[in-house]
């Protein structure tokens, strides 16, 4: 039997309104070992919604992912609120074209408006054959026991600032908490 469990409530980047969504069907086994949601619909570009696609297919090496696609330069944010102790964030991560000067993203966990780095990483799919692919990628947080808690995503140009085609594709973004055990 499947149970479903509310998991977020999220700030609509274009109204301003906040709104409940989101059910995430758990098997009995994973509710006893952890609590998982999906991260992508919990994200929102504050300054720029147009550098933010939803349900984008995108196609690395024959693998086909329904994706959010976050087009440089951008920010997304996603609120953490009401969670505490230590989530696992994990997706997998791909540019999009293989062309340009590549680009960087980095991933901030922010707390009473202080930015910690948790995560960086550069992606040149023209240069490298190895960033042509889906990159799995995990990332540890200890979450601090904060009113507002949020996570952030930069994606910014390469080291020539060539914007050009730099698009980086984000599938299966999940957070997931490890349960103490009782």
């Amino acid at each position: 039997m499947k149970a479903r469990m509310v998991f977020f409530v999220g700030l609509c980047a274009l109204c301003g309104r906040i709104f409940l969504s989101g059910y995430l069907p758990m098997s009995h086994a994973a509710q006893s070992d952890q609590v998982a949601m999906d991260l992508a619909d919990r994200l929102s570009a504050p300054e720029n919604g147009d550098s933010l696609k939803r349900h984008v297919q995108v196609q690395r090496r024959g693998r086909r992912e329904d994706a959010t696609v976050l087009i440089a330069p951008v920010t997304v944010r996603a609120g953490l609120s009401g969670l505490s102790d230590r989530l696992t964030l994990s997706f997998l991560a791909a540019p999009v074209f293989n062309i340009g000067d590549g680009m960087q993203m980095d991933v901030f966990l922010v707390s009473a408006g202080i930015p910690r780095p948790v995560y960086s990483r550069y992606f040149d799919a023209g240069r490298k054959a190895e960033d042509r692919d889906w990159i799995p990628v995990a990332v540890s947080l200890d979450l601090p026991k904060a009113r507002e808690v949020y996570l952030e995503i930069h994606v910014s140009g390469g080291p020539q600032g060539d914007l050009v085609a730099d698009w980086l594709a984000l599938a299966e973004a999940r957070l997931a908490r490890e349960r103490a055990n009782q």
